[in-house]
């Protein structure tokens, strides 16, 4: 696993990210060298302790090599404990890049994954059509080897910005995770109290053939509280003073 803070995703041709400007922001990706293993990565605010009712969100992108070794998952954990040594604790939900799983979004309890859809299901794919790669990812010019520039499958995250948003109170003990406002489900956990982590992985033992073009990237992280106090917004989009937690 690897991260990277002040990743420049204009490279890839990625666009700003829709909520911020610039073009800088956490990039991480999985299992990227042999001997290939499933792999996580976790990056969390230190700290910072969130209770009550507050909501997050962050920008995320997901790309994916589309010639094999493309399934990678991107989300992220509330209730996040780093003491733990875990990961994936609190409650989570990842997408992943190519709908090729079976199980393409998770919901979390730890490392359990409680729930799940399928890329296939019909509100998902009316939600999220499928996205190209950005053509620079196939200039031969630029990248060598290229990006195959195949559009990912209908009702999957790869190549696009995409808002994941969790409303959360710790007093019900309810965590409810929505990407563009599609609700993905809610999960319950009696402990909620923590910080937050921006979570990455690779669930399969395969590495991916074009290592380079398979990441993700985080920008623009936001905490709001609800409901808003008068100063308002707790920005984190500097991602300044994080902390790491990766397995193998």
């Amino acid at each position: 696993t690897e991260y990277m803070f002040g990743f420049d995703y204009s490279q890839f041709g990625i666009p700003s990210a829709p909520n911020g400007t610039g073009s800088t922001g956490l990039r991480m990706a999985a299992n990227i060298v042999a001997p290939a293993a499933a792999a996580k990565i976790s990056a969390y605010p230190e700290g910072l302790n969130l209770t009550g009712q507050y909501r997050v969100n962050v920008d995320m992108w997901i790309n994916y090599n589309t010639s094999g070794g493309t399934t990678e998952d991107i989300g992220a954990f509330v209730g996040f404990d780093p003491s733990a040594g875990m990961p994936f604790n609190g409650a989570g939900f990842t997408g992943d890049s190519d709908g090729d799983s079976g199980t393409d979004y998770k919901m979390y309890d730890n490392d359990a994954v409680v729930s799940s859809l399928d890329n296939s299901d019909p509100n998902l794919v009316a939600k999220f059509p499928g996205q190209s790669p950005p053509a620079i990812q196939g200039d031969a010019s630029v990248f060598d080897p290229t990006n195959t520039l195949v559009p990912a499958r209908d009702g999957t995250l790869g190549y696009a910005w995409h808002d994941l948003q969790i409303d959360v109170d710790t007093n019900a003990g309810t965590a409810t995770f929505l990407v563009d406002g599609f609700e993905m489900g809610t999960v319950n956990r009696s402990n909620l109290s923590g910080t937050l982590a921006l979570s990455f992985a690779d669930p399969f033992g395969s590495v991916s053939t074009k290592p380079a073009f398979s990441f993700g990237v985080f920008d623009n992280l936001r905490v709001t509280q609800v409901p808003e106090p008068a100063t308002g917004l707790l920005s984190l989009v500097g991602l300044l003073a994080l902390g790491t937690l990766r397995r193998r």
